[in-house]
């Protein structure tokens, strides 16, 4: 997105760094720049409502003055006189009630993306990746460190291809906490995700599922049986020691006595299946 701005002494950074009161970093005496700043941020919060679909932008100059948050802008520059945002990212730190895998609560103050946009004409191009390490490295932390609030099913795509971030954990609340924000690997071991023959490790040889489908849920044998990862048989042995108190509770049992040949078990008490063609009138 072009604009008519003659900032070139200002944005000799490919990123500008904009704090809540409107100041790029390094040049907080500039009033005139503030104003800038406020025209750019609101066109560009209005351009990513539109692109993710929102109702009301979420990012405006306003809202950036009533918080702590701040904005990473992407330039680029074409000719003396005019300058182009190729896009912005916004980001804060909030205080967050998280939940693990096992479903244990714990408090914790997390950096979180609060929106992230790059142009149409600029996308698909390494911009975007660009904007996320550079404020990555101006604030030390890895991606797996942040908290995405109600990201796109393209952004979380964009975590798999660049950080291999996809195992999401589910929270109470509007943000996505990746299940590697719990561990405590390095970075070398991130890059190295390998196995011992020097190939990419299991976990990471496929793309996974996004969004909502791909959080992780508590263990339901039921959809085990359904989704056939296991007969009944065998999640019953697997998750149940005392078998012979769960063949005493479980078997089948005729609840009309007097409908002989409506049910039928084997050996081991299991309902055996039978052809209603010659005994449809048991079901009555």
């Amino acid at each position: 997105m072009e604009f008519n701005f003659n900032i070139g002494k200002v944005a000799t950074d490919e990123v500008l760094k904009i704090n809540n009161t409107l100041t790029v970093e390094g040049h907080e005496e500039n009033d005139d720049l503030k104003n800038i700043m406020r025209l750019i941020i609101d066109e560009m919060g209005k351009a990513s409502a539109v692109s993710q679909e929102f109702k009301v932008p979420i990012t405006s100059a306003n809202r950036l003055v009533n918080s702590d948050h701040v904005i990473y802008m992407m330039t680029e520059h074409k000719k003396p006189g005019h300058f182009a945002v190729v896009g912005f990212l916004k980001m804060g730190w909030k205080k967050l009630f998280l939940y693990d895998k096992q479903a244990s609560r714990s408090e914790a103050r997390v950096y979180c993306l609060l929106d992230f946009y790059i142009h149409e004409s600029k996308q698909r191009k390494g911009y975007g990746i660009r904007l996320i390490q550079c404020m990555l490295q101006d604030i030390g932390l890895e991606a797996k460190h942040l908290a995405i609030d109600k990201p796109t099913d393209k952004l979380l795509q964009f975590m798999w291809k660049h950080f291999q971030l996809s195992k999401l954990v589910n929270q109470e609340n509007n943000f996505v906490i990746f299940e590697e924000f719990f561990h405590n690997s390095s970075i070398a071991e991130k890059k190295n995700n390998r196995d011992n023959t020097g190939n990419r490790a299991v976990a990471y040889k496929s793309q996974p599922m996004f969004g909502r489908h791909g959080a992780h849920k508590h263990h339901d044998s039921m959809a085990e049986i359904i989704q056939g990862e296991g007969n009944a048989a065998f999640v019953k042995f697997k998750y149940n020691q005392d078998t012979d108190f769960v063949d005493n509770q479980f078997k089948e049992k005729n609840p009309n006595p007097e409908s002989k040949g409506a049910f039928k078990t084997n050996m081991d008490g299991y309902s055996v299946k039978r052809d209603l063609k010659f005994h449809h009138n048991s079901l009555w």
